[in-house]
């Protein structure tokens, strides 16, 4: 089948979107190996360190997980920030997110298609405009011969596809593979749900009612609007990170267990390859902050609002979601709502 043909476009996106799915029980268990960068931060960078605690101290809604969102005459919602990834720690919920989960009768997830993987991969790839180029072009068209030589190997590694496949892919489709260190593969490819899946499944299982904030074709939009050389650039950073994407991944989970999701936001503002960096060196993460997050924050919001005023809601969103002046929490308290840690 010729790669001009869309039919094999959509072959090659289906299985590309699979890597990052349950596929077989039988998929090789690979350990995590990463560390906590936190205190190395704090020993190692000190004045960045201290400049990283202190954005993250400043940003509203920083700390905590869980949120209780009350309105007069319904039954209290609640907001949990979740992480998309399947460690087997995070499905270990907190007593109170336990006790929140239970007294809901509506969950809401970002997408509510991720309860079944296969269906979602089918979907995706049915939304050929934003997977792949279907113009003749390639990645080849617009990237430096160094930038594919370093790529060629990492993407062969983590999606299994050779370069004259993988090339004909958008870069937001990649990054998301290349960005996901091997042990996190290797989860979702065993069949191990992340948690917004979990919640998802358990709330199928307790007929709970089950809603999206988002749809498949509105996340792949968001990725379609950020600008190419700037996911191209992002691209080429993770396979440079190398085996600091394992220590990134597990000091996103350890902060997380933590309730410190400002420090995770502020991190991602200031990490780069070999390290933090000042505020403002990064300055890439702009636009993907403003497109890929405040902007879908006000969707999230305007969407659970409807949730909250009926009551008896569990809303489960990306954690970072949450902080900030245009975070998702601080959007709910502007439309009049009561916010507490429970």
């Amino acid at each position: 089948m010729s790669i001009m043909n869309p039919k094999f476009w959509r072959a090659a996106t289906t299985a590309l979107l699979l890597t990052l799915l349950p596929l077989s029980a039988l998929a090789q268990e690979i350990a995590c190996k990463g560390e906590d960068l936190i205190a190395r931060y704090a020993t190692q960078q000190p004045d960045l360190f201290t400049t990283l605690r202190q954005q993250a101290d400043d940003l509203p809604y920083s700390k905590g997980i869980l949120w209780k969102i009350e309105h007069e005459g319904v039954a209290p919602s609640f907001v949990f920030g979740t992480m998309h990834i399947s460690d087997p720690r995070l499905l270990d919920l907190p007593e109170a997110a336990k006790e929140a989960f239970a007294r809901s009768t509506t969950v809401a997830l970002e997408i509510a298609e991720i309860v079944d993987p296969q269906k979602m991969a089918a979907a995706a790839s049915g939304l050929l405009r934003y997977t792949a180029y279907l113009d003749g072009t390639t990645l080849d068209d617009r990237m430096t011969s160094e930038q594919i030589e370093l790529l060629k190997p990492v993407v062969a590694e983590k999606t299994g596809m050779t370069w004259a496949v993988a090339r004909g892919m958008r870069p937001g489709i990649l990054m998301g593979m290349v960005s996901l260190p091997m042990c996190e593969l290797a989860r979702k490819r065993a069949g191990k749900p992340f948690l917004d899946m979990y919640l998802g499944q358990r709330a199928q299982a307790e007929d709970k009612g089950l809603v999206g904030l988002e749809t498949i074709e509105s996340q792949l939009q968001v990725l379609d609007r950020l600008p190419e050389d700037m996911l191209i650039r992002t691209i080429v950073q993770a396979a440079q990170f190398g085996a600091l994407l394992d220590d990134v991944f597990e000091t996103m989970i350890v902060q997380y267990e933590k309730g410190e999701i400002g420090l995770i936001w502020s991190m991602f503002h200031m990490l780069g390859p070999n390290g933090l960096v000042p505020p403002g060196s990064a300055p890439d993460y702009g636009a993907f902050q403003r497109i890929v997050v405040d902007e879908r924050n006000v969707t999230m919001a305007q969407e659970s609002e409807k949730l909250i005023r009926e009551g008896g809601a569990f809303i489960a969103v990306g954690a970072l979601h949450l902080p900030g002046e245009k975070g998702v929490l601080n959007l709910l308290a502007q439309k009049g709502f009561r916010i507490s840690r429970p």
